[in-house]
């Protein structure tokens, strides 16, 4: 084989319509892989084959069961396929499972494919004839309307060469999925081999890995390393989206994963149990589909219950389309663009599907057309416009390139350039640059109105105070907004002129604490106290007792002018004057030039104050760094020298 395999194939059709004995005889690999298909005589799981046609070029094949009662598998093999073949006995005809592969295939977004029409050794010419009228009509107005139909027999050989020629000619119509995307596996099977370890195998859907990569494997979460890479047999370094790929895991059991799982990069996917989807039901669905209908959920290779909470109406009729946000208990892995279907608990039946819109979204409560008028942007606008909802969407969380990435595929290159093209534009600001996360103007500047109106409220019940805590703003915010976005915006609002900051405190630029008449009075009388009582310091209770007023009436005074730098609160709550602290810090410096250190007696003597006080002043000392505590005395700190004049002229 030329080259690794970018391109897989799956088989559809009904029960016993010959799929494994087509691929085995196009192949030569028997893909019946368990004890019971061999002795039953049908496909249960999915079997895996590959196959190198006659230009050289190779094709991963996944044959899907036929039975009605595995069309699970089917569906979790059919959504990594790029084509189909579609296999219909010629003695049978179209069958009920032949409809419904035909429909998976459609509602996966399977765009190309081709017939054949097995068993042609089996019937006379005119019956092989009724056979190909059978197909026509079944897939009238498909993606397999006009495509080649070959009669073939896995028995006989007849058609197989045919088969390959159309199968090539169809291949080279189709590109390649290249490397765009993040690295996604979806896991179809969980193994051990002695002596290698755990092995997943699925089909790359999109992205790239390399051996050695770091990986993880979610929903559960599991870190891994992806320590080997095999394409169909072939130990290789690379895997491709489209490659089918065995991935041998480090580290994990078999008992860690399971069928469904996905294997990505570590940081680009996360576990998700609801998205917002473009839903259609089929044409041929017996009744409506109702809102809050209980169904399965099939996406990638997993499956899960899922509530369907119609966007708009209460049902969806057959034939029609929607936009809903489908819920479940469950967790799972999907990125936008990524095909469903959707089928029935009992009895067992394909209700139909779509394509998801948003893997991340909030929870719609009711029925609002703003909803709609999003999923119809994130379903049918232009990058630009999806990339500009996605930011819209995501609020307070805001998106980095990666996240970009995944919500709208491509390359990371692109990624990057839309999300520069934003801000050029003026959609989108760089609330972080080292991490590159970017917010919509329109959610940064409802921010900085929200930081203003929370401002504005705090001055009206506070006039005297000079600021609100930058801590407590940030708590009054919403709390999805983080501390980089909190912090950018306060930026912005600082640059603008509406915000001033003095060390953790935040004010509006206009506004300047005043004192009213009554303040005055209460100021003037405060400070009397104050110059009273000098180094004993009242607590705010001890305060207000003393001028015989309410402590909630003196607090907003005090708090002025302890913000103003009038007053200084110790840890312990006790209210000295400043001016009186700078005496005493003046008192120290001197001492220090008589004697190396003093004690807690230097200090009582000056202040004429009791241990209650003095050792509140040391500390206020300490933490000015004018003296420095060595056990139970203090010697001169660093900012002694600076305050003593004396030491400053050399004296």
């Amino acid at each position: 084989m030329s080259d690794a395999p970018r391109l897989t194939l799956g088989t559809a059709g009904h029960i016993d319509h010959g799929k494994t004995s087509l691929v085995r005889a196009l192949t030569g690999i028997d893909t019946d892989r368990l004890k019971e298909e061999k002795e039953r005589g049908i496909t249960i799981e999915l079997g895996f084959a590959h196959l190198e046609l006659p230009s050289g070029v190779g094709l991963s094949v996944v044959d899907v069961p036929g039975h009605e009662r595995f069309v699970r598998h089917m569906v979790a093999g059919a959504a990594g396929i790029d084509l189909v073949l579609l296999v219909v006995a010629a003695d049978e005809g179209v069958m009920p499972q032949t409809r419904e592969h035909l429909d998976i295939c459609r509602l996966l977004g399977v765009r190309h494919g081709l017939v054949a029409l097995t068993k042609a050794d089996m019937v006379d010419p005119d019956l092989l004839e009724l056979a190909r009228d059978d197909v026509e009509l079944a897939v009238e107005g498909t993606f397999l309307e006009g495509a080649p139909i070959v009669p073939v027999s896995a028995v006989t050989g007849q058609g197989l060469g045919d088969l390959l020629r159309e199968l090539d000619a169809l291949v080279a119509k189709i590109p390649p999925r290249g490397s765009r995307g993040v690295f996604r596996l979806p896991v179809d099977r969980v193994f051990t081999i002695r002596g290698f370890g755990t092995v997943v195998t699925g089909t790359v859907i999109s992205g790239a890995a390399r051996r050695d990569d770091e990986a993880v494997v979610l929903p559960r979460v599991r870190p891994t390393k992806i320590r080997n890479i095999q394409v169909h047999g072939r130990e290789v370094t690379k895997a491709v989206a489209g490659q089918r790929a065995a991935l041998n895991l480090a580290g994990l059991e078999v008992d860690d994963l399971e069928r469904g799982a996905t294997v990505a990069h570590p940081g680009t996917l996360a576990p998700t149990r609801m998205v917002d989807v473009h839903l259609e039901l089929l044409p041929d669905e017996p009744r409506a589909l109702p809102d809050r209908a209980r169904v399965r959920l099939h996406v990638a290779a997993q499956e899960v219950p899922v509530i369907v909470a119609l966007q708009e109406g209460d049902r969806l009729a057959p034939g029609e389309a929607a936009y809903a946000q489908l819920r479940s208990p469950e967790w799972f892995v999907a990125c936008p663009g990524d095909r469903f279907v959707l089928r029935a608990f009992s009895p067992a039946r394909t209700l139909g599907g779509g394509v998801v819109l948003d893997h991340q979204p909030r929870k719609h409560r009711g029925k609002r057309a703003e909803t709609v008028e999003s999923l119809r942007v994130l379903h049918l606008g232009e990058p630009a416009d999806r990339l500009a909802q996605f930011l819209a969407a995501r609020a307070h969380r805001g998106m980095t390139p990666l996240e970009a990435l995944v919500a709208l595929g491509g390359t990371i290159d692109e990624a990057r350039q839309l999300l520069q093209a934003a801000v050029r534009s003026g959609v989108a600001l760089v609330t972080d640059r080292k991490a590159q996360r970017h917010h919509h103007r329109a959610v940064v500047e409802d921010l900085e109105n929200r930081a203003e109106r929370i401002l504005e409220g705090f001055h009206a019940e506070n006039p005297l105070r000079r600021g609100l805590g930058l801590e407590e703003l940030r708590g009054r915010l919403p709390r999805f907004a983080d501390a980089k976005l909190v912090e950018f915006t306060l930026e912005r609002l600082a640059a603008e002129g509406r915000i001033a900051t003095e060390g953790n405190t935040v004010r509006l630029a206009s506004f300047v604490p005043q004192l009213d008449a009554a303040d005055e009075v209460a100021r003037g009388r405060i400070l009397s106290v104050m110059e009273r009582r000098r180094f004993e310091g009242p607590t705010l209770a001890q305060l207000a007792a003393e001028l015989g007023e309410d402590e909630r009436t003196v607090r907003p005074v005090v708090e002025y002018l302890v913000e103003q730098g009038v007053l200084h609160r110790t840890k312990e709550g006790y209210l000295f004057r400043t001016e009186d602290l700078e005496a005493l810090a003046d008192h120290v410096v001197a001492l220090f030039r008589e004697k190396p250190e003093i004690g807690v007696a230097e200090i009582k003597a000056f202040t004429n104050t009791t241990r209650k006080y003095t050792i509140p002043l040391l500390e206020y000392l300490d933490g000015k760094r004018i003296t420095t505590r060595r056990g139970d005395v203090r010697l001169p700190g660093p900012k002694a020298r600076a305050r003593d004049p004396a030491a400053e002229s050399g004296g």
